[in-house]
């Protein structure tokens, strides 16, 4: 039997037309002039603050970079606290602490994969400046609980769409409920231009010292902009070469050892190191790749719930595995379909075995494994929920290429 070519994390969604953009920018001389700037992305702007109904947008190269950029922004005093929920990236933590400031976590609601609304207040205290909610995996946060406590203490809330984008609680699309709200371009979000991020904001007087810092930060290289243009290029052939006797595998890993091609989450990060340049501006380049997708955002989140409401109808009655049902989350999305079971790893090493690579966001607390733990002010007596599904959790693709002979292989895996 063959195998299949399934991969969750390496450029998922990535299309044909969006490998000829790159691949089109990278050839033509013509395009080197607009690899930094141009009318792309005031485009991408404008399209995404009309799409949530905003007045105004704001680009930048990386979702960590709409956070650093958003608390840089919030003027704050050494140490204030930004309360967030474990079971997150250690990318997120890092813009906190690089910012001077505290992350303090909240445990979560196992149900959800979302910040707990009924432990939050026991972890606000007089330097709380901010609540940070993350709508995991696109499923909506129960945004109206934390809304009222973050009123009741005159908290600013932050929301992390970072998964979520297009994703709706109650008919109103997730971004809007805070006072500011940041999305990822990156590779394995929800669209993507390989690195990319977006801020949305409500308060005018944040949203004029982002656009004054964001005015200030340097347009990202060159030749960073040529790694992250070859990224969709490189990833189409490897995953074309990936069942040839590993040869994908090892394109990929001579790329990224010759530093051809950038990392999701490089060294530095894991080790909460701060490198610049960081932040940087989204560069014309990339704005154009992420145009491409963003005109089928609601096409591709349409497909992910169909994949997702098939997982259910497949694997529902499976006593070992315990999962959300797509009907109780009306305005979810599903980046990722979340389950949780026993001997989780049997399952990674079984499909990788038959060419069908799936993930385990999150398998530690603060992801990936390999991070400097010293670095993030966490502690995991404080969220045993979190360390519960950390040991169980295990992610389906929900990517909208995904074909019917794909899904039913999946699923046979359990």
């Amino acid at each position: 039997m063959s195998k299949m070519n399934i991969h969750i994390a390496l450029s998922p969604n990535n299309m044909a037309l969006d490998t000829l953009e790159a691949l089109w920018q990278i050839v033509w001389p013509g395009n080197w002039r607009s690899w930094q700037k141009g009318n792309a992305t005031t485009t991408l702007e404008q399209k995404f603050a009309q799409y949530f109904g905003m007045e105004k947008a704001f680009s930048i190269d990386s979702g960590r970079a709409a956070l650093f950029v958003i608390l840089k922004g919030m003027d704050l005093e050494k140490n204030d606290e930004i309360i967030l929920q474990s079971f997150t990236c250690m990318v997120v933590v890092n813009s906190i602490v690089w910012n001077g400031l505290k992350p303090v976590y909240v445990d979560i609601d196992p149900s959800t994969y979302n910040l707990d609304p009924a432990k939050l207040e026991a972890a606000i205290t007089p330097r709380t400046k901010a609540i940070m909610i993350q709508h995991t995996f696109g499923i909506p946060a129960e945004i109206t609980k934390i809304q009222k406590i973050c009123k009741k203490y005159g908290i600013l809330l932050i929301e992390d769409c970072a998964h979520a984008m297009g994703a709706e609680y109650k008919g109103q699309k997730v971004g809007t409920f805070g006072e500011v709200s940041f999305y990822s371009l990156g590779r394995s979000k929800v669209i993507s231009c390989v690195s990319g991020g977006m801020i949305l904001v409500k308060d005018e007087a944040l949203a004029e010292k982002i656009e004054h810092q964001i005015a200030k930060l340097p347009v990202v290289s060159k030749k960073v902009i040529f790694k992250n243009l070859l990224h969709p290029i490189a990833s189409s052939v490897a995953k074309l070469a990936y069942n040839f006797f590993g040869l994908g595998k090892v394109i990929l890993v001579v790329l990224q050892r010759m530093k051809i091609l950038t990392m999701e989450v490089e060294k530095h990060e894991k080790q909460g190191v701060f490198v610049a340049p960081f932040p940087a501006r989204l560069p014309n380049a990339l704005a154009k790749v992420a145009l491409h997708q963003f005109k089928k955002l609601d096409e591709f989140n349409a497909k992910r719930r169909k994949i997702v409401e098939y997982y259910y109808e497949m694997l529902h009655r499976h006593g070992n595995l315990k999962m959300l049902n797509p009907a109780d989350f009306a305005g979810a999305i599903f980046l990722r379909f979340p389950l949780q079971m026993a001997k989780r790893n049997k399952i990674l090493v079984q499909g990788k075995s038959q060419g069908i690579i799936l993930g385990d966001w999150y398998s530690v607390a603060i992801a990936p494994a390999d991070i400097d733990h010293s670095k993030t002010f966490y502690d995991a007596a404080d969220c045993p929920n979190t360390e519960a599904v950390c040991g169980r959790i295990i992610n389906l693709p929900t990517f909208p290429g995904l074909k019917k002979k794909q899904l039913e292989s999946i699923v046979k895996l359990f």
